[in-house]
């Protein structure tokens, strides 16, 4: 059985098949000149996220496909969890475990699928707001085992989950802290970060760009914050990598986030040696 259980191992990191987490978008599995089938072979779920604008109270049905591009058969049994955020970090709660929370209202229909090789299957998910939830995510998994086909081997198990957000409110609210930059050298450029805590009850998805200015104040540099989701208490350092090496010297900065039709702007500086 140990044999057995590291073909099966070795079968599934083969077919190259992806165990997608939330909030990340899903990679593209398009075939290029060269591919076999073997190394196209992927699951995924479909879509990563989805957000969804309610009110307490009220309920919402999203549909989810599970697509198998492998060459085995494929059960998946739903189960969704709650996203909490501690600290300013995210975590996962099973269904039920906290007051008020969005998974224990959770109802998949069906309730579990089996996926055979080549094809997809969709679930619709309906849930109902906790009128006094302060919960704004869940995530729903497909959790299955993938049979392979071959002589005596075991079964693999995957798990695939699509990040489903809830805006309540308009209490839209952003904190930052001051810019960072980082050592430039002669095979790395400057990146500039910064880090956000959403203070508000909503998620938000800030869309940002800074801008470098030297002492005489031209600007000599633009750059875009690489995008991400800020659950209502998340903590997240935005990045942005300066296009092209600066002269030694110092630096102004003015960064500007974009979220739910409003504008948040910082200042701040830093030095190339």
């Amino acid at each position: 059985m140990k044999f057995a259980f590291k073909r099966a191992v070795v079968l599934w990191l083969a077919t190259g098949a992806v165990a997608q987490t939330p909030d990340t978008p899903i990679p593209d599995k398009s075939p290029t000149a060269g591919q076999t089938d073997t190394a196209r072979a992927s699951i995924s779920l479909s879509p990563a996220v989805i957000m969804v604008r309610c009110k307490p109270g009220q309920g919402t049905t999203q549909t989810l496909t599970i697509s198998n591009n492998t060459s085995g058969e494929v059960r998946f049994n739903l189960e969704t969890q709650d996203v909490v955020v501690s600290d300013g970090i995210r975590a996962l709660s099973p269904a039920g475990q906290i007051g008020n929370g969005i998974a224990a209202t959770s109802v998949a229909t069906p309730a579990s699928v089996v996926v055979k090789a080549g094809e997809s299957a969709s679930v619709q998910v309906t849930f109902t707001l906790p009128p006094q939830t302060t919960q704004r995510a869940v995530v729903t998994f497909f959790r299955g085992i993938l049979t392979a086909p071959g002589d005596g081997v075991v079964g693999l198990g995957a798990s695939l989950g699509t990040l489903i957000t809830f805006s309540l409110s308009t209490d839209f609210k952003l904190e930052s802290g001051p810019v960072a930059a980082s050592l430039q050298t002669p095979e790395a450029n400057v990146i500039l970060s910064q880090e956000l805590h959403n203070t508000g009850t909503e998620p938000v998805v800030p869309k940002g760009i800074i801008v470098v200015l030297n002492a005489s104040g031209k600007r000599v540099a633009k750059a875009p914050f690489k995008i991400q989701r800020l659950l209502p208490g998340e903590r997240l350092v935005f990045a942005a990598t300066n296009p092209a090496q600066l002269a030694p010297g110092n630096y102004r900065t003015l960064s500007s986030f974009e979220f739910e039709r409003r504008v948040f702007t910082s200042a701040g500086e830093f030095a190339i040696p």
